[in-house]
């Protein structure tokens, strides 16, 4: 099976994602061996369940808490799924919230945001002069394109990208980054959590002090996720900023909606 299954703590639960494809029946065997060899790592927090991925019935919804409940000491206080209803009834089979409402609204709402920027930025970015890479990319990796790049996953310590035109990052950014490789001043660095090493836009360049690994924790009010940043030239350096809609537009892959729409508009009347 092409696409796997994976599981990762963030700091209000655990998201399980499922592959699209394939049977239902034929992923329990890698989710129980997910949820055991993290066991150890979770404990017996009281933590909140995402699944993502694909849609799942009651029926396998309840496989998948019941594999979690036998696996591991973690003590479930909520499933977020892609079906409100379905989604409210396993919240009264788990019986009262105590005190994790906002654990859970945390969760729901890191989903719609992320959620969100994908749709944004693949409504921005024209398909035929940007490049997308599905999944991490790991330390030795080297990914190169002459217009941009869009990294749907991390880009680990070791791995670098390089594009001429902008390059996208949505997870961490953790190694290096090139982007107007050929001289584009104009292109930028996005990434959800920005943490490389080297950043490169066209001939300026930007190292990362030496601070330390990030610290990471389930529910540690210390934990707090980074917003999306933007790396770019601002007087002849690199600089990281909030995200700003407005560099979208200016950049020379943005599809110009309004403007298609109304030309078209006019050849019909003609």
């Amino acid at each position: 099976m092409a696409a796997k299954v994976t599981l990762k703590g963030v700091k209000s639960g655990i998201v399980l994602r499922l592959p699209k494809e394939g049977e239902f029946e034929e992923l329990l065997p890698a989710i129980e061996d997910k949820f055991t060899n993290a066991a150890e790592f979770f404990g017996s927090k009281h933590l909140i369940l995402s699944v993502e991925g694909r849609q799942v019935s009651e029926q396998q919804a309840g496989q998948i808490l019941m594999l979690l409940m036998e696996n591991t000491k973690v003590k479930c206080e909520g499933v977020v799924i892609d079906n409100p209803e379905l989604e409210d009834r396993f919240q009264k089979l788990l019986g009262p919230d105590p005190g994790h409402e906002k654990e859970l609204a945390a969760l729901k709402k890191e989903k719609e945001q992320m959620l969100a920027t994908i749709e944004n930025l693949q409504a921005a970015v024209d398909p035929k002069n940007c490049r997308v890479i599905m999944g991490n990319l790991r330390s030795g990796a080297n990914v190169e394109t002459q217009g941009s790049l869009m990294v749907i996953g991390d880009v680990k310590p070791g791995a670098s990208v390089t594009a001429g035109g902008s390059v996208f990052v949505l997870g961490a950014l953790q190694g290096n980054a090139d982007a107007g490789a050929y001289g584009d001043r104009n292109a930028f660095i996005f990434a959800m959590d920005m943490d490389p090493i080297q950043l490169r836009i066209s001939d300026a360049m930007a190292i990362a002090a030496d601070t330390g690994p990030r610290k990471k924790g389930i529910f540690s009010k210390k934990d707090v996720a980074p917003p999306p940043e933007v790396a770019l030239i601002n007087e002849g350096h690199i600089v990281i900023t909030d995200l700003d809609s407005d560099l979208f537009r200016a950049n020379k892959f943005y599809r110009k909606k309004k403007a298609s729409a109304g030309k078209k508009k006019q050849e019909q009347s003609e």
